[in-house]
This record gives C-alpha cells, sequence and structure tokens, in this order.
C-alpha cells in the first residue's frame, strides 16, 4: 500500500503543478486529487481504500500544503473526518461503510460542518443553533447555518451537527446534540460564498445552509447529551489537529525552501548572494530551526498515536495539541523570518507573501493557544500539589 500510495500522492503532485493555483478557490484542485485516487487514502483497505495511519496522513498532507496551502487545507478536512472514523465508537449500524461507498464509487469528499456564528467554537462545547426535528417516520428534518466549512464547492457529503427537538417527547433538562451525515445534493441545501480572510484564501471556506433538509434516521451519527463527551471518543479530535499541523507544517517548509533559493539567487552586487550574509545565515538558521522542530514533534506524536492500542490513546491528546500548537507557530515564525530575509521582494504578491498570510491562518484553529498553554499549566499545577 506505500508504494500505491506514493504512486498516487506523485500523480496529484503532477497535477496540481500544472494547475494555477492562488487566492481563488480552483475546483480543479480536488478533481485532481480525486483523479489520482488519492481520495482513498484514508478510506480502510477492506473498503477498497489505502487505509494510511495519522504518519503517512501527516506526509501527504505537508506535501500537499508545500505546493498551496488551500488544496492542503481542505484536503486536510477530507482525511481528518475518513482517518479518524475506524478509530472512533459510538457510530450507528452502516453509516461508515455508506460514506466508505461513495468516496470509492462517486468520488465524494466530506468534511464535518460544526461551526455557527453566534454559537462559537464546539470545540468549547458550543451548543449548535442548527436543529433537527424528529419526524414520525423516524426521519429528521435540519435547519440552521454553518460557517467555515472548508471547501465547501466540492464536498459531497458533510457531517452536520444539530440540537434535536422532539416535538412528542417531554422538554429535556439538557438538550441533545445529534451528528448527521448530510448529502449536500438534498433539496434544502444551499452553498453560500465564504469570507474575505487573511489567509488560506482559496480553501472555499463557505456558509452552509440547510433549510428544512430531510435526513432519514439512518442518517444519524451519534447522539448526546450537551453535557456529554463526544461517545467517538478522542479520535476525531486528535485527527483534526494532527492533519491541521501538517498543512501547517508543509507551509513552514515551502516558505523554507523560497527564501533559500532566492538567498542563493540574488546578488546584492559584490558578487556575493544574499545567502553568504551572516545575518541572513541567522536568520535562515533560526527559521530551519523553528520548521525541524515542528516536522520532528509532529512526526512523533503521529507516530506514538498508530503505535497505540485504543485505550491508550486518550494519554496522547495533551501531546497532540502540542504538535499543533508547535507546528502552526513554527509555520508563523518561518513566513515571517522569510520576509524579513526577503524584504520587499517577500512582501509583493507571491509565493513569500502568501505564505506568510496562510501561517497565520492556522492560529485560529482550535486549540487556540491560549487553551491549550492554560491546560498545560493547570496539568503541572494540580500534579505538583498532589505530591503534598
Amino acid at each position: 500500500m506505500r508504494d500505491a500510495l506514493s504512486d498516487r500522492l506523485t500523480e496529484a503532485v503532477t497535477r496540481l503543478r500544472e494547475l494555477q493555483l492562488g487566492d481563488v478557490f480552483a475546483p480543479e484542485a480536488p478533481a485532481a486529487l480525486i483523479a489520482s485516487g488519492l481520495h482513498l487514502a484514508p478510506v480502510p483497505v477492506v473498503a477498497g481504500g489505502l487505509g494510511i495511519g495519522m504518519v503517512e496522513a501527516v506526509d501527504v498532507l505537508a506535501t500537499l500544503a508545500a505546493i498551496d496551502g488551500s488544496v492542503g487545507l481542505g484536503f486536510a478536512m477530507h482525511v481528518h473526518v475518513v482517518g479518524s472514523m475506524p478509530q472512533s465508537s459510538g457510530w450507528a449500524i452502516g453509516r461508515r461503510e455508506a460514506i466508505y461507498g461513495a468516496i470509492r464509487d462517486q468520488g465524494a469528499l466530506i468534511n464535518a460542518a460544526s461551526t455557527e456564528d453566534q454559537g462559537g467554537s464546539p470545540a468549547r462545547g458550543a451548543i449548535p443553533g442548527t436543529t433537527a426535528v424528529v419526524e414520525s417516520d423516524g426521519g429528521y428534518t435540519i435547519t440552521g447555518e454553518k460557517s467555515w466549512t472548508t471547501w465547501l464547492p466540492a464536498l459531497r457529503l458533510a457531517i452536520v451537527s444539530a440540537r434535536i427537538s422532539d416535538p412528542a417527547a417531554e422538554p429535556a433538562e439538557v438538550p441533545e446534540v445529534g451528528s448527521f451525515v448530510v448529502d449536500l445534493d438534498s433539496v434544502g441545501i444551499t452553498r453560500l460564498p465564504g469570507f474575505e480572510a487573511l489567509g488560506m484564501r482559496g480553501s472555499a471556506s463557505g456558509r452552509l445552509a440547510l433549510d428544512g433538509v430531510r435526513v432519514p434516521s439512518e442518517a444519524l451519527v451519534v447522539r448526546r447529551r450537551a453535557d456529554q463527551p463526544d461517545p467517538r471518543g478522542p479520535a476525531p479530535g486528535a485527527w483534526f489537529q494532527m492533519v491541521v499541523a501538517a498543512v501547517y507544517l508543509g507551509v513552514g517548509e515551502h516558505a523554507r525552501r523560497e527564501v533559500v533559493r532566492w538567498a542563493i539567487d540574488r546578488r546584492p552586487g559584490d558578487g556575493s548572494t544574499v545567502a553568504d550574509i551572516p545575518s541572513v545565515q541567522v536568520r535562515l538558521g533560526r527559521l530551519d530551526a523553528a520548521v525541524r522542530t515542528a516536522r520532528i514533534v509532529v512526526g512523533d506524536v503521529a507516530r506514538r498515536w498508530d503505535a497505540a492500542t485504543p485505550d491508550e490513546r486518550g494519554a496522547l491528546v495533551g501531546d497532540v495539541a502540542l504538535a499543533k500548537a508547535t507546528a502552526t507557530r513554527a509555520a508563523v515564525e518561518a513566513t515571517d523570518e522569510a520576509l524579513r530575509i526577503a524584504g520587499g521582494p517577500g512582501f509583493l504578491a507571491g509565493p513569500l507573501e502568501r505564505a506568510f498570510r496562510d501561517a497565520r491562518a492556522g492560529l485560529i484553529n482550535p486549540p487556540l493557544e491560549d487553551v491549550l498553554l492554560a491546560g498545560f499549566a493547570k496539568t503541572l499545577v494540580e500534579a505538583e500539589r498532589a505530591r503534598d
């Protein structure tokens, strides 16, 4: 399977390099990944895919993001949903297999649609404003709007979170929340434009509007009280953070390669190159140290996740968050140093300027750094107090 993955990645990279990628969503990009068969990479082998683990996912996504950050981020959303599914409990019978089939037979891409403008971040426990009303036949009618749905124009499926409302039941003391597989070709679906964002402008992170969308009872993935943890366990969150880490690792590595090439080719006029200037070498070294550190941390966490048993994975959640923070911080530092090295030419629209903007998008992906660091501090303090 490693050879098959390498072949498909090589083909995808070749196809992507032939495109004129930039700050506008290019439908040819997801089409290129599907044409190469790379969309099947996270699907289990028994379902017709390549069954990649987290280590392979990191390598694939970093490679794609080094070509184009928005393409890497868009595909990362598909990989995190599908890659986490075999490692998640609590799924309704047959739901996973139906999704695998749509990916395999129809070239479907999928993402989670959870964030809402008024609801805040689901990662911080926000209850969806989107509602799923229970119908008499056991199905549901979903109404609401989701924001920041990455690669929305390319998606065929979405896992939509919604607050469950059952007219036939007594009002619950604590609302219930469900996750539903929704076919985005359904009646009542509208794909609205995205935002004028600072970075990752080609990722088409749009608004998904659902107006009375009917789904069958089998569309329900999981159902829980809003004050209870996700029954799928740590895998969905861990995969999300690790694929995000991989994307921004790729953005940082791209900036490193671009600025080194520029510094070698640029000659101030005395016969030497910019790369020979001692102060530039210090900046290049600082940039390289940050990116290589991130590569080591992300790779180590991915390997330990793949090697862990299901019962052991919960203990890795803190290290997963650290990997995400390390990678995004490295991308920010690397692109900042790259612009300082290149000066005016780097400030002009182009690869370094776009990488600089794209890297900042990683700062808003959960977990936010303040939440992560506060959690680390709490763990330290509690552990020390327990010694007394």
